[in-house]
């Protein structure tokens, strides 16, 4: 009997485990639901819809603005101002927008430095300081070790013009 002594024991411990846990779980699952339901809050009430009825006035283009609202909201053109230099658009970069070409590199060779610039099509072009870039009529005014920096012509919406400078940065 001495070798079944310990089985005996071990079982008789088992079994006193299980007893640990003799809540209802039905008393636990209605505590949970009632702290639940106490949580929820009431809604907003729903506002009424109601539609405006349309009656049209006069047959006119629904999407051109009436005569008297153009007149009224366009403000007056300055002629008097800084206007660019017409030239044609044919530089390989003049094709894409500043946000979609990226400095790749930069070289140089005799002293004079070069930049290489990514197209979005993933061809590498190169471009040197007094060449054109982007939609803006982009002049590059200087190719440094880790940037180029380029100057951007922008009409202003009253016949005017102004510049800006915009830098692509070597990642």
């Amino acid at each position: 009997m001495k070798s079944n002594w310990p089985m005996v024991t071990l079982m008789l411990i088992s079994l006193l485990g299980c007893k640990a846990n003799q809540e209802s779980l039905q008393d636990y699952v209605q505590q949970v639901e009632q702290r639940a339901s106490n949580e929820i809050q009431s809604l907003a009430p729903v506002m009424d819809f109601r539609a405006a009825v349309y009656s049209q006035r006069q047959a006119r283009q629904p999407f051109v603005l009436p005569q008297a609202a153009l007149v009224l909201d366009q403000p007056t053109v300055n002629r008097d101002c800084w206007q660019p230099a017409a030239r044609r658009k044919n530089g390989k970069l003049e094709r894409y927008p500043l946000s979609k070409l990226k400095l790749r590199g930069v070289m140089g060779s005799g002293g004079k430095i070069s930049a290489l610039i990514q197209t979005p099509q993933g061809n590498v072009l190169k471009i040197h300081k007094g060449q054109y870039i982007g939609l803006n009529n982009g002049k590059v005014m200087k190719v440094a070790s880790n940037r180029l920096e380029i100057k951007e012509t922008l009409p202003d919406g009253l016949g005017c013009w102004n510049t800006r400078t915009v830098t692509l940065a070597l990642k």
